[in-house]
């Protein structure tokens, strides 16, 4: 998938550039239509270009002169151009990307792709897992004043502040991956504070970082496992072998006999042995995550050799902007 979309992306930056040629052109004739004058100066500048490039492939010197006769002929036809009412850049060449002139490539000697094609692609990535395109939800407009200054009980911090060290401790995650250990993260809190959120920062910032992510719901894990398990399919290997996995909302799915926990366990396990990134925002406790998936699905998620537990408390501030 990640191939497509950058290759969707390079086509899009080539469209824009033929795009952006056709409306240079338009222009052009345009101006020498309803200015013969400029006409007459683009022909002489085009000139003094082609007759340099002759002489230099005939290993002639250019003319000590040319930039200033280049620049005189450039003024007239800027001067033209504001008679007839056009922005003196009218007919610069047009471009979406001044890096890469809509290439795509920017580097003399070492060619590499441009900022505006890993923006295109990754916002292209980011629609494919269910973020919004333009990455609002980051950790820069994570908004902690939405929780209440209140003490939580046994704790010493109140539920803003708390809810700011759980932040720091997903951004401090998502800047150090890959090199966090353990590599795995589990955001375990009630609804409505914030965890889908924070999983979408977190995403956000790892693609902005170059890596690539898979956002599911466990509702879409459990029916990649169902037809894994009943059809044969092996849509499950995207599971396993994404570079940093995302499931949001555990416990929410249904409890399919033979399937949900067989199938948990096997996602869990495998990408903990392959030491691939798996993080996870659920309603439940580690109690909780327990009894329903039985032990050793617990132990892999609450057990700190294997994966950060980060438990969430506070109220619901759902209808602030965490929701």
């Amino acid at each position: 998938m990640r191939e497509d979309l950058l290759r969707e992306a390079e086509l899009e930056l080539q469209e824009t550039q033929r795009r952006n040629e056709e409306t240079a052109l338009r222009r052009r004739q345009e101006v020498m239509n309803r200015s013969p004058e400029i006409a007459s100066l683009l022909a002489q500048r085009e000139d003094l270009i082609h007759g340099t490039m002759r002489g230099i492939l005939q290993r002639e010197a250019a003319p000590e002169d040319l930039p200033e006769r280049m620049e005189q002929v450039s003024q007239n036809i800027r001067k033209r151009l504001k008679n007839l009412g056009l922005p003196e850049d009218y007919l610069a060449p047009v471009y979406d990307c001044p890096l890469c002139r809509d290439t795509g490539y920017v580097g003399d000697v070492v060619r590499e792709r441009c900022a505006c094609v890993r923006r295109r692609y990754q916002a292209r990535l980011r629609k494919a897992i269910g973020l919004p395109e333009r990455g609002e939800e980051t950790f820069e407009t994570y908004d902690e004043t939405l929780f209440a200054d209140t003490p939580l009980p046994d704790v010493g911090l109140t539920e803003r502040q708390a809810m700011a060290v759980i932040r720091d401790g997903c951004e401090k995650w998502a800047n150090n991956y890959p090199a966090q250990i353990p590599r795995d993260l589990v955001l375990s809190g009630k609804s409505g504070l914030g965890k889908t959120f924070l999983l979408h920062a977190m995403a956000n910032r790892l693609i902005q970082r170059g890596y690539n992510v898979l956002l599911i719901s466990a509702y879409q894990f459990l029916e990649t496992a169902r037809r894994a398990y009943f059809d044969n399919e092996a849509q499950a290997e995207d599971l396993t072998g994404a570079e940093v996995l995302m499931l949001d909302d555990l416990g929410s799915e249904p409890m399919m006999q033979n399937v949900t926990i067989e199938q948990l366990f096997n996602l869990i396990n495998e990408r903990q042995r392959r030491n691939l990134a798996t993080v996870i925002s659920t309603n439940l406790s580690q109690e909780e995550l327990r009894i329903r998936y039985t032990e050793r699905i617990a132990s892999r998620l609450t057990d700190r050799r294997n994966a950060l537990f980060l438990p969430l408390r506070g109220r619901d501030v759902r209808n602030g902007r965490q929701g």
